[in-house]
């Protein structure tokens, strides 16, 4: 008796709905199939580019706090000179800082962790748990390299 009123409802909401079982366009299917991505690399260039890949971000710089790039996506060192710069003056106006959200163009992060100050622009913001998690990845790595050399 449930199974016969379950299935009457379910035919009814789906002609009021117009529900069908369709399949996603071909044009989408490579978009929205799961792709891992084997971040095992012998340099740091090519590591930041498939932890770019990873996080879904455009660039992604990291600097000292002097400003010296220690790695970059896109090559730009006085980029990474200028979000450094741009890390202390603001940390030096705004007590115990912890992240830096600039909307233009994309929204712009810089993130210090470890004595580095990191720079990653994206499309669309990032959470603080999505900043943590491309921060870990890249902090793990270059431990791994400091150790194997």
């Amino acid at each position: 008796m449930f199974k016969a009123i379950n299935g009457l409802l379910t035919k009814l909401s789906n002609k009021i709905l117009d529900l069908e079982d369709e399949e996603q366009p071909k044009e989408l299917q490579s978009l929205l199939e799961f792709r891992a991505i084997n971040l095992s690399s012998k340099n740091l260039d090519d590591f930041l580019f498939k932890l770019r890949q990873k996080h879904l971000v455009n660039h992604i710089i990291v600097t000292d706090l002097s400003g010296i790039v220690i790695g970059s996506t896109n090559k730009d060192l006085k980029e990474g000179f200028k979000s450094a710069a741009m890390y202390n003056y603001i940390n030096s106006e705004v007590d115990d800082l912890s992240i830096i959200l600039i909307e233009s163009k994309g929204w712009q992060i810089i993130f210090k962790y470890n004595q580095k100050v990191y720079f990653i622009k994206a499309n669309d913001s990032l959470t603080r748990i999505e900043v943590q998690a491309l921060v870990t990845d890249l902090e793990n790595y270059l431990k791994f390299i400091r150790w194997n050399r």
